[in-house]
Parts: structure tokens; C-alpha cells; sequence
């Protein structure tokens, strides 16, 4: 394992230069097992039963019936996260910084890990209905009972929030964040030179926004295909959001309030999150003192 790491460090530092990894602390560690726990808790929370929520047969709500999906779980969650993850690492390539790549990635897991957690859970305790209920319930009035494919049924019970946007919301937000700190589009206060077409600052809003219309669709796709009412869209798409907007901003600078010290050759550079202990560059400085006292006994 340790000539595996050592395989590694050599690799990056070949790539990036000596100082790839300078910034590095093993607290990021506790970072990326934290936010992968929220996947593992997410999985887990789904393979649960859902609460049993009592229902009417002539509830108009859940009377739609059942369609296929636009867009499929997997599909989507490929691309929330692939989408973003590639540019993450194409620019911080490009840029030749490990650092943008290791903060994008984990900015980008923890985010989508927390949101899928707290939509899992929601899903489990609420126990809404989805407006195709009856449709996959196939209730039979002798049972007095569901007599549908019961994973089906199992999952016509788990509407609120909506998975799908909260996840596209997730991945979408993200990327949004992350391009337009990359091209400074909404750092109002900030001029840029006028000589090239990539200057424009609607080109950069536009390409700031295509996520955001990608998230937007997936979510219109749930109320079409009649997996979701209009409240489970709206909560699922603010939980995206917010808590992509919040992972982002741990690791990253508001590309709102863009300064000189939060970029790189006009491009937002990440967070240095973690630094020495105030004890430990309290017993540095002392050994220092202590050194240059030496130094001055000897030269007297």
C-alpha cells in the first residue's frame, strides 16, 4: 500500500510539479469519509420500507397513470455526476493544479452524497404518494389490497421529495458555481478586456446557465410523467441547490465577491481549508526562538 502512495505522490508531483501536494492535509481524509458515509447511509436508508401512508381509492391525486420515465434514475445520476466531474478535471489539468481537482471532486461528492442522503430519508419517513399510486396499487376490493408488482408498489410511496431533482439540482448547481468562478461571469464588479469573443460577459452567463436549464428540465420531466407532485419538485430542487451551494462554499470562493486573493491568473482558485494548529506554530516559533538564541550564545 505505502509503494502504491508512493507510486502515486510521484506521479502527481511528475505531473503537477514538486509542490502538487504541498497544500495537503490528512483531514481532507476525514473530508471524503464523511461525505462517502452519506452515500453508504443513503443507500441504505433506501432499501428500507417506506411509511404506509393510508390512501382513497377515489383520490384524484393519485389517479394518473403510470408512465415510463424521460429520464432514468441511472441516467440522470450519471450525469449529474459525470458531466461535472470530467470539467472538473479536464480544467484543473489544463490549469495544472491537483488542487482544483482534488476541491472540485470533493466539493462535488459531498454535496450530491448529502443531498441524496436527506432526500432517502424524507422519502422514507414521509411516505407520499405519487400521483401514479392507484395505477401501480391495482387495489383489489375482495383482498382490500394492492395486487400491483410490489417493488413497484413499494416505490409509488416515496414521492416526497423528488429524487431526481434534487440530484440533477445537486450536480447542476455545482457546476454552475464551479464555471462561474473558472470564468468570473457573475463577479458583477470585476471589468474584463474587450478584444475577444470569450470576454463577452453574456457568453460567459450562458455558459454559467446551461446547467441550471439541464436540472430545470429533469425536474418539469417529474410532473409530466406524473412520478411527482409540485411540491416534492420544488423541496427537491431547493435541497439540491442549497446543499451543493453550501459544499461548494466550504472548498471554494463566492464567485459572486471574487478579490485578487481568491484567484489565479483571473480565475477563482480554491480554499486552502485546512492550516496548522495555533499550538503547533506556537512551539515552531518557540523552537525558532530557542534556535536563535543558541545561534547568539555561540557567536558571542
Amino acid at each position: 500500500m505505502s509503494t502504491l502512495l508512493t507510486l502515486l505522490k510521484r506521479k502527481l508531483h511528475d505531473t503537477f510539479g514538486e509542490d502538487a501536494l504541498h497544500w495537503y492535509h490528512r483531514s481532507y481524509i476525514f473530508d471524503w469519509g464523511v461525505a462517502t458515509a452519506a452515500w453508504v447511509i443513503a443507500w441504505w436508508i433506501k432499501i428500507l420500507p417506506p411509511y404506509h401512508r393510508d390512501f382513497s381509492v377515489d383520490d384524484v391525486l393519485i389517479s394518473h397513470v403510470h408512465r415510463k420515465n424521460q429520464i432514468s434514475g441511472d441516467m440522470n445520476m450519471l450525469v449529474a455526476l459525470l458531466i461535472p466531474g470530467i470539467t472538473v478535471i479536464v480544467v484543473g489539468t489544463l490549469r495544472i493544479s491537483a488542487m482544483e481537482i482534488h476541491h472540485g471532486l470533493l466539493s462535488l461528492w459531498s454535496g450530491s452524497g448529502f443531498t441524496i442522503l436527506m432526500t432517502e430519508f424524507l422519502k422514507n419517513r414521509v411516505g407520499r404518494l405519487r400521483p401514479d399510486f392507484l395505477d401501480r396499487c391495482k387495489w383489489n376490493e375482495t383482498l382490500a389490497a394492492c395486487t400491483g408488482d410490489p417493488e413497484q408498489v413499494t416505490d409509488g410511496r416515496r414521492s416526497f421529495p423528488s429524487g431526481h431533482s434534487s440530484a440533477a439540482w445537486a450536480g447542476m448547481t455545482f457546476l454552475s458555481l464551479y464555471l462561474a468562478g473558472v470564468t468570473g461571469a457573475w463577479c458583477l464588479h470585476r471589468s474584463t478586456p474587450s478584444r475577444y469573443l470569450s470576454s463577452s460577459r453574456l457568453v460567459k452567463f450562458c455558459i454559467t446557465l446551461a446547467p441550471i436549464v439541464f436540472a430545470t428540465w429533469v425536474a418539469i420531466s417529474r410532473l409530466e410523467d406524473y412520478r411527482h407532485h409540485r411540491e416534492d419538485v420544488i423541496v427537491g430542487s431547493l435541497l439540491g441547490m442549497c446543499t451543493a451551494a453550501t459544499c461548494y462554499l466550504i472548498y471554494w470562493p463566492n464567485p459572486f465577491t471574487l478579490q485578487e486573493s481568491d484567484m489565479i491568473r483571473g480565475v477563482a482558485r480554491p480554499r486552502s481549508v485546512y492550516e496548522e494548529s495555533s499550538t503547533a506554530r506556537t512551539e515552531n516559533a518557540y523552537d525558532y526562538e530557542l534556535a536563535g538564541m543558541e545561534h547568539a550564545a555561540e557567536t558571542v
